[in-house]
């Protein structure tokens, strides 16, 4: 069995989510700046979790923020 030396690799070359994302992952995977991506989270349209200083973002609570879009835009 291989261990992983990075936790977002998983072993046996299967791929693994994450579960909380930055906000940089964020703005990245809605093709918006780093600044929308924080007044989005900071402004409670996106949910995140803040972890002491660290405002991280789950990927359900990004699923959630996009399917609401979708449902907007139907």
């Amino acid at each position: 069995m291989m261990i992983a030396s990075n936790p977002t690799q998983a072993t046996n070359n299967t791929a693994v989510s994450p579960v909380f994302l930055t906000v940089e992952q964020v703005a990245k995977r809605l093709y918006v700046g780093r600044s929308t991506a924080y007044n989005m989270v900071n402004s409670g349209e996106i949910k995140c979790v803040h972890f002491g200083r660290l405002i991280r973002v789950p990927v359900s609570s990004l699923d959630e923020y996009l399917s609401g879009k979708l449902q907007e835009n139907l």
